[in-house]
């Protein structure tokens, strides 16, 4: 007989996972069977409930703090090979072999890109390592349903109310982009706009 956990308990199972990334779980396209790559996972939000749920993850960040505590919590969940699955590394520069990953997640990062160049080169060098029938999963900052209400700085950058200056991808790059990889769309492109702040974009693609 199988066992609902609490509504209490579900902070404990999930943490701080990305809600929009546990659609994907609810709609199957994670399973235990694959292996998922979390590009810029930081200090592992995402990780944890894979790890935990028994999906082979690994993860690459700039950050050697952010690997430091990742490897650590593969060691405390038991997990072998910490050091080679959780690696520091420049997303344009993976060392990983290409159609390594069933899936590859890329969460709240490529909105950090210096430039347009630098954006793509990011996109192409995760679609790399992508499988064919792989699915790309990004969430990022976008100008979608902000016209008007960020002050532009220069080329794709703009001033956020926040603080930063952000590279903001506009429907027509991730449209041009995704047909130059020759993507299949799993979802329309979903924007939530975020107060007056932001608006933040779900993008996912199936390489084909």
């Amino acid at each position: 007989m199988t066992t609902t956990p609490a509504l209490s308990a579900l902070p404990a199972i999930f943490g701080n996972l990305d809600i929009y990334l546990l659609d994907q779980l609810l709609k199957g396209r994670i399973t235990e069977t694959m292996r998922v790559l979390d590009a810029g996972c930081g200090s592992g939000r995402n990780i944890k409930y894979l790890m935990q749920a028994g999906v082979e993850v690994y993860g690459a960040d700039v950050s050697p703090e952010a690997i430091q505590q990742v490897q650590q919590l593969a060691k405390s969940n038991g997990l072998a090979h910490a050091s080679e699955k959780f690696v520091v590394a420049d997303l344009v520069r993976l060392p990983f072999s290409e159609d390594q990953f069933d899936v590859v997640l890329c969460s709240a990062v490529l909105h950090f890109s210096e430039d347009e160049q630098h954006f793509r080169q990011m996109v192409e060098e995760l679609w790399r390592v992508l499988k064919p029938g792989g699915m790309f999963f990004s969430r990022l900052s976008t100008t979608i349903g902000m016209a008007g209400k960020l002050q532009h700085v220069h080329e794709r950058h703009y001033q956020m109310p926040h603080g930063p200056v952000w590279f903001l991808a506009d429907e027509t790059l991730l449209r041009e982009l995704s047909a130059t990889l020759g993507a299949k769309w799993l979802e329309p492109l979903k924007s939530v706009l975020v107060e007056q702040e932001r608006s933040m974009t779900t993008w996912v693609l199936q390489k084909i």
